[in-house]
Order: C-alpha cells, then sequence, then structure tokens
C-alpha cells in the first residue's frame, strides 16, 4: 500500500497517510476502552496485537508524512510540542502537588474517570496526555498566528 502512495500527487499523498494517523489514533482509543473492559481472556491478546500493528502503521505514516512537509509546518509542530506540550505537562504537574494538600479523609476516587485504582492512574496518565495536547494546540495556532503565510 505504501509504494502505491509514492506514485500520488505530494498533497493527496498527505492526505492520505494523515488519515491513516487518525485511524491508528482513533484505534488506540477504541482499543485501550475495549481492554479496560476485558478482565483476563484470550481475547485480549489479539487485540493487543492490533493495536501494536496499528500503531507501527501510524507511525510509520507520520515518519513518511514528516519528510514530505516543509520546514514552516515542522516548526510549528515542534514549537507546539516543545512549548505548548510543556507547558501542558506543568499545568498536570501542578495539579498533582495541589492532590498533595488534600486531606487524606478525602478520596480521589470521585475524581476517577475510570474504575479501580488502576483507573485512578489512568486518569492521572489520560489528564496529563489533554494538557500537553491543549498545550500543543495553543502554541501551535499562536506559531500559525504569528509566522502566518
Amino acid at each position: 500500500m505504501i509504494k502505491a502512495l509514492d506514485k500520488q500527487p505530494r498533497q493527496r499523498r498527505n492526505r492520505i497517510m494523515l488519515a491513516i494517523a487518525l485511524i491508528g489514533a482513533i484505534a488506540g482509543v477504541v482499543v485501550a476502552f475495549i481492554s479496560l473492559r476485558i478482565e483476563n481472556s484470550l481475547l485480549g491478546l489479539p487485540i493487543a496485537f492490533a493495536a501494536l500493528g496499528l500503531s507501527l502503521l501510524s507511525l510509520h505514516a507520520t515518519r513518511r508524512w514528516w519528510g514530505d512537509v516543509d520546514e514552516a509546518v515542522r516548526e510549528a509542530h515542534k514549537t507546539g510540542w516543545y512549548w505548548g506540550g510543556s507547558v501542558g505537562l506543568g499545568v498536570a504537574g501542578g495539579i498533582a502537588a495541589l492532590l498533595f494538600t488534600l486531606e487524606p479523609t478525602v478520596s480521589l476516587r470521585q475524581f476517577a474517570v475510570f474504575p479501580g485504582d488502576a483507573g485512578l492512574i489512568a486518569t492521572g496518565i489520560l489528564l496529563a496526555t489533554v494538557l500537553a495536547f491543549i498545550g500543543y494546540g495553543v502554541c501551535w495556532a499562536g506559531w500559525w498566528l504569528k509566522h502566518g503565510r
């Protein structure tokens, strides 16, 4: 499939690879939610292999896309991830520090998106990821507003 992309115009190839990356990301989220529902079954192993395969395909598509984009797009993404992602993770760290100020009688389970102890960890990871993406998006948009074409 990838060799067939080489014959496509650059813009169409980029759209196809972006679609592959988005499908991989959506599939990863779906697999994560399914795996939360499945405890210990043989169905978990094929799902994990499918997720690995989709992740590798998505990573390959992203790598090829990165090689095709111009320097302005690269700089916008690098700036967004470095500054925006760092600020988002800093906010997540600040929230984590604030949680330590709560009284020991306050249960954090009320904030968990998923049940159980693993749900608390997954909620923290999800929060940090979402805040990093928000920071990235704001910084990326700011870069384009400042250096727009």
